[in-house]
This record gives C-alpha cells, sequence and structure tokens, in this order.
C-alpha cells in the first residue's frame, strides 16, 4: 500500500471508531487500519484517539478500582500498543464497546491495567478462533466447486495478505512516539518550524534589558 493511501486509510479509521455499534470483528480485521501504522502515519492524533477511547470507557463504567490518573491512562495505552501489535484501530473500539455493553465484564468491579491485558487476549483468541474456522469451512466446501488449480490460487491469495500483514507490522516498529512531560502532550515540532528564542520577536521570554548608552 502507497504511503498516501496509508495517510487516507488512517484517517477514515479514526473517524469510523467514533462508531463502534456498527463495526464487525470480521470488517473490523480486514478493513482496518493497523494500530503501529496510525502511529506512524498520524502518531498524535492515534494516541490521542485511543486516550480519548478508554477513559470514556473507564468513566463510562465507574468500577470501584479502575485507572484514573492521566499518566496512568497513558501509560495502559502504550502497553497494550506494544503487547498486541497486531490489532487495528476499529478493534480497539470494539472492546470498549463490548467493555460498556457488558460483553466483557471484569469480575470484583475492577479493571486495571491486568484486566485490561486479559480482555484484549480473550478478544485476539476469538478473532483467531474465526478466521480459522473461516479458512477451514472454506477447504471443507472449495474441493466441490474449485479445481485444484483454483484452490491453490486460493490459498496463494491467502497467504499473501497474511504477508502483506506481517510486513505492516514489522514496519510499525518505527514509531514516531509522542513527546509526553508529567502525562501531558508537549508541543510537536513540524519539518519547517524554528523554535522560538527568549528575546527575539515572537519569543515567550523577557526582553533584553540593555544598559543605557553613555552621553
Amino acid at each position: 500500500m502507497k504511503p498516501s493511501d496509508l495517510a487516507r486509510a488512517t484517517a477514515l479509521s479514526l473517524q469510523n471508531i467514533s462508531d463502534a455499534s456498527r463495526l464487525t470483528p470480521e470488517k473490523a480485521w480486514s478493513e482496518g487500519t493497523n494500530v503501529l501504522v496510525a502511529y506512524r502515519e498520524a502518531p498524535a492524533k492515534t494516541e490521542a484517539c485511543l486516550i480519548i477511547l478508554l477513559k470514556e470507557t473507564l468513566q463510562y463504567l465507574e468500577y470501584n478500582r479502575s485507572i484514573t490518573a492521566d499518566r496512568d491512562i497513558l501509560d495502559a495505552v502504550h502497553h497494550l500498543r506494544d503487547t498486541f501489535p497486531a490489532m487495528k484501530l476499529e478493534e480497539w473500539a470494539i472492546i470498549m464497546h463490548r467493555l460498556k455493553t457488558g460483553e466483557y465484564r471484569p469480575g470484583y468491579e475492577r479493571l486495571k491495567l491486568p484486566e485490561l491485558v486479559d480482555i484484549f487476549r480473550q478478544y485476539e483468541g476469538e478473532r483467531a478462533a474465526v478466521r480459522e474456522g473461516n479458512w477451514n469451512e472454506l477447504k471443507k466446501h472449495a474441493p466441490d466447486r474449485l479445481s485444484d488449480d483454483q484452490l491453490d490460487a486460493l490459498y496463494k491469495n491467502y497467504k499473501k495478505r497474511r504477508e502483506t500483514e506481517t510486513k505492516e507490522l514489522q514496519k510499525g516498529a518505527d514509531i514516531k512516539r509522542v513527546p509526553v512531560k508529567n502525562g501531558r502532550w508537549e508541543h510537536i515540532p513540524y519539518p519547517n518550524s524554528k523554535p522560538e528564542r527568549d528575546g527575539e520577536e515572537g519569543g515567550h521570554g523577557v526582553q533584553p534589558v540593555h544598559p543605557p548608552q553613555g552621553e
């Protein structure tokens, strides 16, 4: 996929996850944007989106023991991103939606990072089971309708898609991380921007005071 296509796909995914109730796991996986690719294409927007998704879910559930501090939420997002690099943005939205609807219900009114990791693992296991089931079902019925050459071509196409997904994950290792300080985002410099210096026009510091010239 071309860089311009990746950028457009990322932007579309960031818009679509606001309506997670209409997403299906199959569509999220096949048409969604990988979380690491999204971080590479739009780091600030992606991080902000995931933080909002998680924070709104935690506030909605109102569990007695959950993550509340902004710094802890940011750390949780980073840990989940790095622990589940194959996850799609849309799948994050589905998981949060399922938490809100009670489909995923951690016990003892507790939802901290260990519980979130368990829920993400549960979702990945469900996804793997569905994909494996679909492929086995296809193989079971394909010989009655497809020739050996057609079945071989189908498998090669399936293998090619898996290789493409793996390459996207490898590309995602080069993430432009958003710098943070005390749990807050700092200014993200653009390539053509120049840092302002104290004392210069447009700077934020105090103008320099020069000694009076002798008469």
